[in-house]
């Protein structure tokens, strides 16, 4: 609204206009001494309106309407007259500002040259080759039959954008890029004007590549519940619209997500975006190169060998761009806190990669070495044996050795074996991911969200405890399906995952599929038993003499003696669980008054931890 008519013949008088929202007015007592003096008329009187101030904090209920139509040209005109009015002063929700400049929300600051092109890039010679003949074709527009539209879509930090870019740059055109922050709005249809807008650019820009990133916030599946703004509607609405309109420039539309499958329907299918095109992980020459930049860029050419880039490039298989980029930061940053000093190692590397993925095995503080589980010498020599591999899997692999994919745990139960799986986790530093067999049958999409977390934060060990009802023969199994998918995850159908490994645990491997013990699979079997009776023995006389130096305790030897006696040939749980309870049983009784002087563990309280446990006496006895 403009006032400028209103107000300039009132400018020279004090108080004269006010404004108060969307709406002006003219106090009525200025209007008639106005118009007495440009009318030489008497007026007769009139109430006189109160203005309001301008710095008073709330608005009139009733706002006073002039209407005026005198002028200065006519001195005989008649007097002006005041009517009241009972309407409200309304205030527009949201106007929408109005856009200066000759082309309304021009996006041409967004237009630039392309920094690179294809051979910037290393490796992914079939990406770079789909895209490059999408965009040929487009420009081209071959038999008549205008195509554009480039949907590329895949995992984050895989490169999309850097591979638009490119394409600008391969093409020599010029470069649009926007996202949603540049078109959103908090004014209501502006949004849809800004995409409209730019639209308008890169038809004047063409030949150019427009590239839309994170188009997942624009397209919203306009029947799914996302869609929770009529707004929202009308920015699908406008831009398939624009989409289909574009086909006739010479303008190369890409746009980019990491997930597909939340795009409304009608913009994936051919007319749209004619070429979806899939932006995988960096290759084995991508990821080299990834490497070495990023290290060279911030430690220097000479900081690390070649040939440990090599093994660092086939180790990290799978890892996005963006995490692989990450590297060079974070050693310099370990460098600088003292971290090392010299060249760059398999294993330093390793430690920074961890860093970067942020993500740390949390184990509990009875977790024990794993020289110090009992267990038969036998099976303590492979889990040494394999936890010597894992914390030197450099030098292991130079050598020619090779990782077990699967590993079975059998035994019967309480023989330590999701002890042992800790143990191994923790002392090769690798991540530790468990389930159970019943977790996975209440739940069976979570054995993908458990690898897909592993592969990304590898090297990384998956455990599954009480493996039997997901690994059971597929013959009586209720779940063979997830069975199929279990095994088929460990053969590597879909590629092997460097560094990642599966253990089992069962106390009866007897009802395992055949198949899951075939090599390739769990192939590598480690067996759990009862201790041995010294080894029973020396376990107990030991845990005795720390609890007893802990808690100023003083032992009876029939206690000790019965213990052994209880204990011999059974699972090393058992042995734990009476101990515990006979000092237990001993602290009740101190703090019942039972003991004056000093605390002790008697016989009497390592039997009564018996009974309690049902471990060899009898209820009576």
């Amino acid at each position: 609204m403009q006032y400028s008519s209103i107000q300039k013949p009132f400018s020279g008088r004090k108080s004269a206009f006010f404004v108060e929202g969307s709406r002006a007015w003219i106090p009525l007592r200025h209007k008639i001494k106005h118009s007495r003096a440009v009318a030489g008329a008497t007026v007769p009187a009139a109430p006189v309106v109160t203005p309001v101030a301008a710095s008073a904090p709330a608005a009139p209920a009733k706002a006073v309407v002039a209407s005026a139509t005198s002028s200065s040209s006519a001195p005989s005109a008649p007097p002006l007259r005041a009517e009241s009015t009972s309407r409200p002063a309304v205030r527009p929700a949201n106007p929408v500002p109005v856009t200066t400049g000759a082309i309304p929300h021009d996006c041409s600051d967004l237009v630039r040259r392309a920094r690179g092109s294809f051979r910037h890039l290393a490796g992914m010679a079939d990406t770079k080759h789909r895209l490059l003949c999408a965009g040929q074709d487009i420009l081209a527009g071959l038999d008549g039959e205008p195509r554009n539209g480039i949907l590329l879509h895949g995992e984050p930090g895989n490169g999309k954008t850097m591979f638009a870019e490119a394409l600008a740059g391969e093409l020599g055109i010029p470069f649009l890029s926007v996202a949603f922050g540049d078109m959103a709005s908090k004014w209501i249809n502006e949004t849809p004007e800004k995409l409209r807008g730019l639209f308008r650019t890169a038809r004047r820009c063409a030949p150019c590549v427009l590239f839309i990133d994170e188009v997942d916030s624009f397209l919203k599946p306009r029947d799914g519940a996302s869609m929770g703004h009529s707004m929202d509607r009308d920015v699908v609405n406008t831009l398939l619209k624009e989409i289909v309109d574009l086909r006739s420039a010479q303008v190369v539309l890409v746009a980019a997500t990491n997930f597909i499958e939340q795009l409304d329907h009608a913009a994936i299918r051919p007319g749209r975006f004619d070429f979806h095109i899939e932006v995988p992980a960096p290759d084995f020459q991508s990821r080299r190169y990834l490497i070495w930049v990023a290290i060279a860029r911030y430690l220097g050419k000479e900081a690390v060998d070649r040939y440990v880039v090599d093994e660092l490039a086939r180790r990290w298989e799978g890892f996005s761009a963006a995490r692989l980029a990450a590297l060079g930061p974070q050693l310099r940053d370990m460098q600088r806190d003292g971290a090392f000093d010299g060249t760059i190692t398999f294993d330093l590397a390793t430690r920074a990669m961890r860093h970067i993925q942020g993500q740390r095995s949390t184990f509990p503080e009875h977790v024990v070495a794993l020289e110090d589980i009992v267990m038969p010498e036998a099976s303590r020599g492979m889990l040494t044996g394999l936890g010597d591999r894992l914390r030197n899997v450099w030098d292991f692999t130079q050598l020619g050795g090779t990782l077990p994919r699967g590993i079975l745990f059998y035994g019967p139960p309480g023989t330590g074996k999701t002890m042992a799986a800790m143990s191994l986790a923790k002392e090769s530093g690798w991540l530790f991911l468990s389930t159970t067999g019943t977790d996975l049958m209440a739940r069976p999409d979570e054995w993908e969200k458990l690898v897909r977390r592993a592969k990304d934060q590898r090297p990384a060990i998956v455990f599954i405890d009480e493996a039997e009802p997901v690994l059971a023969n597929r013959r009586h199994s209720n779940v063979p399906a997830l069975t199929n998918r279990i095994l088929a995850t460990i053969d590597g159908t879909g590629g092997r995952t460097p560094d990642v490994i599966y253990i089992a645990a069962t106390n009866h491997p007897d009802v395992l599929d055949p198949a899951v013990l075939r090599g390739g699979r769990f192939a590598m079997q480690v067996r759990f038993d009862v201790p041995a009776d010294e080894d029973m023995r020396a376990w107990i006389e030991t845990t005795l003499r720390e609890r007893q130096a802990d808690l100023e305790l003083v032992m009876e030897s029939e206690a000790e003696e019965l213990a052994v006696m209880l204990l011999c040939g059974r699972p090393i749980a058992d042995a734990q669980a009476l101990i515990a309870e006979a000092i237990s049983v001993s602290a009740a009784r101190f703090l019942a008054g039972q003991e004056e002087e000093e605390r002790v563990l008697s016989l009497e309280d390592m039997q009564a931890a018996a009974r309690a446990l049902g471990i060899g006496i009898g209820a009576g006895e």
